[in-house]
């Protein structure tokens, strides 16, 4: 039985940022029982990391459904079709970089939750963030693909060092950077409970605000309401960059 699910998704230029080089997207397949929530954060100046993220979203939302008419295969295999999506998208973005000069190089993160009945699958590359809040606490299910993560992996500098390290943004794994794009992906699905919360983010949010903050506005407010909240929340301590924010709600029928 699958259970019900609201949906929000918000993003914000921010208060430095001239243009929004982030973009999120969701889809609801009802003929599936499926849904969709893709976050992307788009690198290689304005206009191009803007190009980079929309080709990232657009590009994975396409493959995905498109995977079981083009394979042959039952539209369960969830893991396969987000590999194949994401892989689209790196390929996309790459060759579009090629044909215009002035985007060559450019690139984007990718945060994918695909979430059907009572199963979940999350696939990433960069250091767009998904959290799982689950019994009054919350946990990092992706691992950001930095410079800085590996340094913080290597005890090389510490939790509070990261957040001003001046290599912060150097990403070591994004669409669109190489041929190849090695997705992390979870190849089981996470079985979901009732009243759990899914949130998919960009760092434009997690650079501001803490884990805790985000576990106690999301619990607290409508998904909406919450995704608002979170960028309110990072636009007032300076809004330095893009924030985007999408929150699946599942089972939780009084605070829609």
């Amino acid at each position: 039985m699958a259970y019900p699910v609201k949906v929000a998704c918000r993003t914000d230029t921010g208060r430095e940022q001239q243009e929004n080089q982030d973009s999120i997207g969701y889809i609801c397949d009802e003929r599936q029982g499926l849904h969709l929530l893709i976050v992307a954060d788009g690198v290689g100046g304005a206009v191009c990391g803007q190009m980079a993220s929309q080709l990232a979203v657009q590009t994975i939302r396409q493959s995905f459904f498109a995977f079981e008419h083009l394979a042959g295969i039952k539209a369960a295999e969830i893991s396969e079709r987000l590999n194949f999506a994401i892989t689209e998208a790196n390929r996309t973005i790459l060759q579009r970089g090629r044909r215009d000069r002035r985007c060559r190089g450019m690139g984007s993160t990718c945060a994918v939750v695909a979430l059907r009945e009572e199963s979940v699958w999350i696939a990433h590359a960069g250091d767009s963030r998904i959290y799982l809040i689950r019994d009054n606490r919350i946990v990092q299910m992706t691992r950001d693909h930095s410079r800085v993560q590996r340094m913080l992996d290597d005890g090389l500098i510490t939790e509070d060092e990261a957040l001003t390290h001046p290599e912060r943004h150097y990403l070591e794994r994004a669409l669109g950077l190489r041929e190849e794009i090695r997705v992390d992906l979870r190849p089981l699905p996470l079985p979901v409970l009732p009243d759990d919360l899914l949130i998919a983010c960009t760092d434009g949010l997690t650079s501001l605000v803490g884990d805790e903050e985000i576990y106690r506005v999301a619990l607290a407010n409508p998904a909406d309401d919450a995704c608002l909240k979170l960028i309110n929340l990072a636009n007032d301590r300076g809004g330095h960059d893009n924030i985007s924010v999408g929150i699946m709600r599942i089972g939780k029928i009084s605070l829609q």
